[in-house]
């Protein structure tokens, strides 16, 4: 698919990542917080720490097969070109999200600082290394998903295979009466303590919740890939805890802050290259840290500027004229302005970001009464406001409201438009023209909609800018699952390179349904208002009549890349 690479979208466009970076990204953030907090809050169970952990982990992975199902069923809930009437109840549900991941990533960065002055420079000042490591983060943050997920994946057996080999070492000193303790249920701890182990746990495994924000994957891939996470994170969490109980004893385990990391430097290897193991550990922590933490810290900025932008929608959702003008103004330049417009908003939200993760992280450094106060405010309010919006987002189906808050439009049409035709030349700007010899489009993409008469084409460089302009302009989200007719022209269809674009758009995006009807048009501004109806009866009618077969966008999808693998 041709895409405008004169706009920089390195932070919101590369989204798409594979299931294998999926997998390991997710075996990161999850072992971050899971195998530093956990073991010691588990402690007092004893050996039915192993029950809340499993109890723990099923909830996890439930959660997270909750979450894709609300993903694939609200996919509005992070489409960032969501309806502008419905911007109100957008608002909400990013103030909700954005406050929920700025308080988790401020709790996690204190964490991350909290872990590096107690393990290796005990003397340096709090601020100092929360203002380094926040800025490194601003710096990551840039990169988007792909890139990080690109670094994890290349880093992910180098941080594993030595905690593996650290914890085969350490079972060497684990002591059986450590182990096999009688506990005592109802005396040392109840009932109702394993299942409030097991709800630590799946605190501690929230940031499955972040599925919902993955782009280009299916539900099936998702679930796959995070299950495997969630299931290789359970089995190295329950070998640590067992390593850790059978080493320090449950009560011993309970009064270590940080029983991992102190494992590390008990574990004796002979030789003298490795005195400092727990130093060189650490960077297990650094990086399964600074992979959740900046995953919060990424879709906190998402959502503050998803919030920004709806906020702005809803001052404006009166002045009906506002993109009147805006037909008249070539796509690309329009596109160019919109992307400065958007860069700019995200630095900004980058900035708020950190500056109010610095304070709340600083704010929690106050002193431990704070430390108590805000983990009740996590464990007891963001998370179940969370996992309620989510299951009451799974539950809610399609309202009249939703429906009023979109546009079904019946017909779409798409063209290629050369350079010198009145319809480009009476807008006045325009942008370089293509060669054909150089196998990209002779000219630009003309898009439109059946919705309204007053709408005029757009033109733009690709398929993909000239969808998304248009669909700008609408007052309401486009709703494609109704589309009954695609029209195109037999400019676009005769110009190889161009038809290639569409086709592979038409694959990408899944945005229209492959049993829309296809027709050639010679010109396709030669139709009227509610013509996919229409076009559809009569397509109907005369194939019915003359037995021919119909031909819909399935059809030629199928043909394309049939074609293209064989000529390969």
């Amino acid at each position: 698919m041709t895409k405008n690479m004169s706009t920089s979208y390195t932070f919101a466009q590369n989204e798409s990542i594979s299931p294998r970076q999926l997998y390991r990204l997710y075996v990161f953030n999850l072992l971050g917080v899971g195998t530093l907090v956990l073991p010691n809050n588990l402690a007092k169970l004893g050996k039915y720490a192993f029950i809340s952990i499993a109890l723990g982990v099923f909830m996890a992975w439930l959660f997270m097969w909750i979450v894709s199902e609300v993903r694939e069923q609200k996919k509005s809930i992070y489409d960032r070109s969501f309806g502008k009437t419905a911007h109100t109840k957008m608002l909400i549900y990013d103030l909700i999200i954005a406050i929920y991941e700025l308080s988790q990533a401020a709790f996690l960065a204190w964490i991350f600082v909290k872990l590096i002055r107690d393990s290796l420079i005990p003397d340096e000042l709090f601020t100092v290394v929360l203002l380094v490591i926040m800025a490194v983060c601003a710096y990551a943050l840039s990169g988007g998903v792909e890139c990080r997920a690109r670094v994890y994946e290349v880093v992910f057996f180098f941080v594993l295979i030595p905690l593996a080999a650290m914890l085969l070492f350490a079972i060497s000193d684990v002591r059986l009466d450590y182990l096999m303790i009688k506990d005592r249920v109802g005396v040392d701890f109840g009932i109702a303590d394993i299942f409030a182990g097991a709800y630590y746990v799946f605190a501690a495994s929230i940031s499955v919740f972040n599925v919902l924000f993955v782009r280009e994957r299916t539900a099936s891939q998702i679930r796959g890939s995070v299950s495997k996470a969630i299931f290789t994170y359970a089995g190295i969490l329950f070998l640590l805890y067992a390593v850790l109980l059978g080493n320090f004893g449950k009560y011993s385990l309970s009064e270590i802050e940080f029983p991992a990391v102190v494992l590390m430097s008990d574990v004796q290897i002979k030789g003298s290259f490795f005195k400092r193991a727990d130093a060189l550990m650490l960077s297990v922590w650094f990086f399964t840290l600074f992979s959740v933490l900046n995953m919060s810290l990424y879709y906190a900025v998402l959502r503050c500027e998803n919030f920004a932008e709806n906020t702005g929608k809803i001052i404006f959702t009166f002045n009906k004229n506002r993109h009147s003008c805006s037909n008249k103004q070539f796509g690309s330049d329009r596109q160019k302005s919109h992307d400065k417009e958007k860069s700019t908003m995200r630095s900004w939200c980058i900035i708020f970001v950190i500056a109010v993760t610095v304070t709340l992280a600083y704010i929690l450094e106050s002193g431990d009464e704070i430390v108590k106060k805000y983990l009740g405010f996590l464990l007891c309010i963001a998370i179940p406001v969370i996992v309620v919006l989510t299951i009451g987002l799974m539950l809610t189906g399609c309202s009249a409201v939703e429906l009023e808050e979109r546009c079904f439009p019946t017909l779409a049409a798409v063209d290629i438009v050369d350079v010198d035709t009145d319809e480009i030349t009476d807008n006045k700007a325009y942008v370089s023209h293509r060669d054909v010899s150089t196998n990209e489009n002779s000219g630009y993409i003309e898009f439109y909609y059946n919705m309204d008469k007053s709408y005029e084409p757009e033109y733009a460089d690709d398929i993909k800018t000239a969808v998304d302009s248009f669909e700008d302009r609408l007052s309401q989200k486009a709703d494609t699952n109704h589309l009954k007719v695609i029209l195109i022209g037999k400019t676009l269809r005769k110009d190889k390179a161009a038809y290639s674009d569409f086709m592979e758009y038409c694959k990408t995006s899944k945005k229209f349904p492959r049993n829309t009807y296809v027709c050639i048009a010679d010109d396709i501004n030669d139709i009227f208002d509610n013509m996919g109806d229409y076009y559809e009866q009569k397509i109907n009618k005369e194939n019915h009549e003359d037995g021919e077969p119909i031909i819909t966008l399935g059809t030629l999808l199928d043909d394309y890349t049939n074609e293209i693998h064989e000529t390969r």
